[in-house]
């Protein structure tokens, strides 16, 4: 019994040594499943950017943090298991005894995350991931833009619009881990038609036939979602959400043509960028000097000049997104470049950008984090931090923003039953940071370590500046 009492005490007091700092900020997919000996000795290792495809360590015993949850709780002195991709316990602070783990999980490895803050993984909703600009998709530049994004903890992206086949290969090549990075859900080539020319990926359609056309061939080329472009019509849009409807697909808008009004009511599930450029969503005198001026989709500063925020067309607007459960995603950092291109106009039209988003947020539509990367040089992971500082910069608070960056993003995406929120049972998506992000949003970006889909991330392994 004094041998065994021994014995037990020397592997206590080895475990407790192992703090988030000893396998911290190295990290890496190929934790070791045997002794802490060799999981102390991983911080002076060179990793490369690779993980365990055979997920053969044991479990993580994420012991003592702070979490927040995704369910607007902060949780204290909490303990997080998981096992392989998973979270299989959640432990409250009068239930743990490191001892107990130990007897209970004898391979598993013990980090003290005391004092540390961990959320859901992070989840980008507008990231073209596989280029969108006509022959733009480069492997090399697409591997790095998802270890990119994985560095800075986003789990899990939705990529809205690229070149289908490359696209959706992407997504696979994820999935079965031939490629590091977030999962992934991908639409296609956008849809647009000929009366707007644009330099992006698109196929042109300009009949309900070949709308429907161009849907079944993407739905057989494997996509998540159509997305929809500016110089689409109502009709077309309408007849392209039917058919996409009814083959269980969603569809995502930027729009023009057709309003965020129109959209809404005829039931898309997503509008993309929080300044819907659309002369119909001016008043009518305002439309004419906009069609007069700049009727075109990308004139942002002129619709922002000329819009009422508080009027008829912008009420009307968010009420149908509102009834209709219309997810948006902001994109607030176009914006801000946009804006700040423009000194003499762009302190007046930001305001009013965030005046739009904080109403829209108010009024109890769904918003979504996502950047647009890598358009305006943004930089895939870090860009998205720097999103949510511009949420906050609306006067949302720091609570809603990470719902959005996480739960709200799971549940547009259609799997809140395994990731977005820290719940036993989902994947293991975490974040684990070293101060509270609920009291500063740009606390988001101190990251301990990042956990995905039950892999610890090697942040070192490749990071974009």
């Amino acid at each position: 019994m004094i041998v065994i009492f021994i014995t037990w005490y020397h592997i206590f007091s080895i475990f407790s040594t192992v703090k988030a700092e000893t396998i911290g900020l190295t990290d890496t997919y190929n934790l070791p499943k045997t002794s802490t000996s060799k999981l102390i000795s991983i911080q002076s290792k060179e990793v490369n950017f690779t993980q365990d495809s055979n997920n053969s360590y044991g479990p993580l015993i994420l012991y003592n943090a702070n979490i927040i949850d995704g369910n607007a709780n902060l949780r204290s002195n909490i303990t997080i298991i998981t096992n392989g991709d998973k979270i299989i316990e959640i432990i409250d602070k009068d239930k743990h005894n490191k001892c107990d783990f130990y007897k209970k999980y004898p391979n598993s490895a013990l980090i003290d995350l005391s004092g540390k803050y961990v959320i859901a993984g992070l989840i980008d909703m507008h990231a073209h991931v596989a280029g969108v600009m006509k022959d733009s998709f480069n492997q090399t530049r697409s591997n790095d833009m998802l270890h990119g994004l994985l560095t800075f903890g986003v789990t899990t992206i939705r990529n809205p619009g690229g070149p289908t086949e490359q696209s959706v290969e992407l997504k696979n090549s994820v999935a079965r881990e031939s490629i590091i990075g977030p999962q992934i859900f991908t639409a296609g080539t956008l849809i647009n038609s000929d009366i707007i020319s644009i330099p992006f990926v698109e196929k042109k359609v300009n009949s309900v036939i070949e709308v429907s056309k161009e849907i079944d061939n993407q739905a057989k080329a494997g996509v998540d979602f159509i997305k929809l472009y500016v110089g689409l019509s109502p009709d077309l849009v309408k007849k392209a959400i039917d058919k996409a409807h009814s083959l269980g697909l969603k569809l995502i808008g930027h729009l023009y043509y057709t309003s965020w009004t129109d959209a809404a009511n005829y039931k898309i599930d997503f509008l993309t960028h929080g300044v819907p450029v659309s002369p119909y969503l001016l008043s009518a005198q305002k439309k004419d000097i906009f069609v007069k001026y700049g009727d075109e989709p990308f004139n942002h500063l002129l619709w922002l000049e000329l819009v009422d925020v508080n009027g008829k067309e912008i009420d009307e607007m968010i009420d149908a997104l509102v009834r209709n459960n219309v997810f948006v995603d902001p994109t607030l950092s176009v914006y801000e470049s946009i804006t700040n291109d423009n000194p003499i106009k762009g302190q007046y039209t930001w305001q009013k950008v965030l005046v739009l988003t904080k109403k829209m947020h108010d009024s109890g539509v769904k918003l979504l984090a996502g950047t647009d990367i890598p358009n305006f040089d943004l930089v895939p992971g870090k860009s998205l931090h720097h999103e949510l500082e511009l949420l906050a910069a609306a006067g949302i608070p720091a609570s809603n923003i990470i719902q959005m960056a996480t739960k709200n993003g799971a549940e547009a995406l259609g799997i809140l039953n395994s990731t977005g929120t820290i719940e036993e049972g989902k994947q293991a998506d975490l974040l684990i940071l070293s101060s509270n992000p609920e009291y500063n949003i740009s606390n988001t970006q101190d990251i301990e370590m990042v956990i995905n889909n039950g892999k610890i991330v090697n942040r070192n392994g490749l990071r974009l500046k």
